[in-house]
């Protein structure tokens, strides 16, 4: 049986049960038991608890909490509503050194493998980046084009919702849906209108190490989506004065965080870069890597900056690669054979002796 975070389970050869916290794979799942512990348990040593009101009943105060008893009487006893976070909610941290993204929501996927970004299980998060409590319902796409309402759930300001942890052949059942969000703040100069926030991605940008950026308010790098931002969403008062306000503001799509090029530092021109890929300009300490690691270290950065340089509209990069046995020069060659806009020649002997490679790169047109 396939469980998903926040499912109720019992176990089948103990007593007991809880809810599942984490996702490790489809045998594999986190189960948090009443005292707060995480057991690590086989998916087939589980049983789902049918509970129909599992899903919704976090979203609305229990009849006690409001001050009445189970017959509609006001209780004697009045309570203090407490805050209390989701199981599967945890709060935003902020790093202000990492930049300054805007306020908004985001949907992130966080590789839970930080060292090797392109390999294992993803956490799929709705990060609310805003000041606003939100109600969201989020409707991922079928084969067939049928949409399935995936998940619901409110979220408090500035807190971050696991959503899912997936497979990366999975990856493609995300790629495509809507969200639809309510704002909610006690107290605001403006009611924002609920937002319809569409989004899609190819499925092969997983597989690209530069798609996982570091933003201001999620700790590890992630591939992030901007769903929607409140400073440019409709109002209530507005559609009362000017009913044709712009679609764009109505449904926005989402867009992913571009990252800053990586090319940008090794400019030498406007229009030229150089790039030296020794491990020891790459990385600070590289004792703990083996060759083969060091080797797919320098043909990563490779990748990204000859792609960062076509994007860039930049007309000559020099590699710098040194000599040695020939192996990353010979890599880099054949990666090169698969782009069609560039010229492969070697660098200045004078200038980099026989250690660099310098490519071309044509445009069809510039900016």
């Amino acid at each position: 049986m396939k469980f998903k975070v926040g499912d109720r389970v019992k176990f089948l050869n103990e007593h007991g049960g809880g809810i599942i916290s984490k996702v490790i794979s489809s045998n594999l799942v986190h189960v948090k038991i009443e005292d707060g512990f995480e057991i690590p348990t086989m998916s087939n040593e589980l049983v789902k608890v049918d509970d129909n009101t599992q899903q919704s009943s976090h979203l609305f105060m229990d009849r006690s909490s409001l001050g009445f008893q189970d017959d509609g009487e006001k209780a004697h006893t009045e309570t203090t509503e407490e805050i209390v976070y989701d199981d599967r909610s945890s709060p935003l941290e902020k790093f202000q050194a990492k930049g300054n993204d805007r306020k908004g929501l985001y949907l992130a996927f966080v590789p839970q493998d930080q060292k090797w970004l392109l390999t294992g299980l993803l956490d799929v998060y709705l990060a609310n980046y805003t000041d606003y409590d939100i109600l969201f319902s989020l409707f991922l796409r079928k084969e067939n084009g049928a949409w399935e309402g995936t998940d619901y759930d409110a979220v408090k300001p500035n807190t971050k919702i696991l959503l899912n942890s997936i497979e990366r052949e999975n990856i493609e059942k995300w790629s495509h849906g809507v969200v639809q969000i309510l704002y909610h703040k006690d107290l605001s100069s403006k009611i924002l209108l609920p937002a319809n926030c569409t989004f899609s991605f190819k499925p092969a940008k997983f597989y690209r190490e530069n798609v996982y950026i570091e933003s201001s308010f999620i700790s590890d790098k992630s591939f992030l989506l901007m769903l929607n931002e409140p400073a440019i969403q409709a109002t209530a008062a507005e559609s009362e004065l000017d009913e044709k306000y712009d679609d764009e503001i109505k449904m926005q799509h989402a867009k992913p965080k571009v990252p800053e090029e990586v090319i940008n530092k090794h400019k030498t021109s406007p229009r030229e870069a150089t790039v030296d890929l020794h491990i020891g300009e790459l990385v600070d300490d590289y004792s703990k890597m083996n060759s083969t690691e060091m080797l797919n270290y320098q043909l990563n950065y490779f990748v990204r900056c000859l792609e960062s340089a076509i994007r860039g509209y930049i007309t000559k990069v020099t590699f710098i690669h040194g000599v040695g046995d020939g192996v990353l020069k010979s890599k880099m060659l054949d990666i090169l054979k698969e782009y069609d806009s560039v010229r492969v020649k070697d660098a200045s002997m004078i200038k980099f002796g026989y250690g660099a490679t310098e490519v071309l790169i044509w445009h069809s047109s510039h900016v």
